[in-house]
């Protein structure tokens, strides 16, 4: 079984972040953005399986946050849509330059990544960009009864930041797909 949960309020979800608004198992709200203040939302991730080799669940966006009218919010680091994993960066703020007005990651404290991932939960704050292609996340490498941390457990960390030039907009969204693949 797979489940995706909500994480509340003020939870520290790594080393260095703590969530500042609840979110539920269908929403992860920043709610209003503040320029040059990082917000942070977390989901927590469960499994129960007893496939022989594990599982491991991905997590993939639809879009960047874009918003009615065709602001985007870019993906972290300046839009360079950045796949290895690196500490979180406020955005550049380049007049002129779209991309470096504003941007979202995400990490994980799983510490069992593969693929140089497992970089996320290093010093408890790097990040990659949401993607449009799937994403590490969570893996385990034998069965679970989804009770241990890092084995059947844990947190998805999003995390955006923008700055006072960020396209003003009110309904920046995107979806999330997780999928969960037992490993035989």
């Amino acid at each position: 079984t797979f489940e995706v949960t909500g994480v509340s309020s003020g939870t520290l979800v790594n080393t260095a972040d703590t969530t500042g608004g609840d979110t539920t198992a269908t929403a992860v709200p920043f709610g209003e953005l503040t320029a040059d203040t990082a917000s942070t939302a977390a989901q927590s991730l469960e499994v129960i399986t007893n496939a022989a080799n594990g599982f491991v669940v991905t997590v993939q966006a639809d879009q960047q946050l874009l918003s009615a009218n065709g602001a985007d919010i870019d993906g972290f680091r300046n839009g360079s849509y950045d796949a290895t994993p690196v500490a979180w960066e406020s955005p550049s703020q380049t007049p002129g330059n779209e991309n470096e007005y504003g941007h979202w990651g995400l990490s994980s404290n799983d510490t069992t990544l593969t693929a140089g991932l497992s970089d996320l939960y290093s010093g408890g704050d790097n990040f990659v960009s949401a993607s449009t292609t799937p994403v590490e996340v969570f893996r385990h490498n034998g069965p679970t009864d989804g009770s241990v941390a890092g084995e059947g457990t844990a947190q998805v960390i999003y995390k955006q930041e923008i700055s006072a030039l960020q396209e003003a907009a009110n309904d920046y969204t995107a979806t999330l797909t997780y999928v969960a693949t037992p490993v035989f």
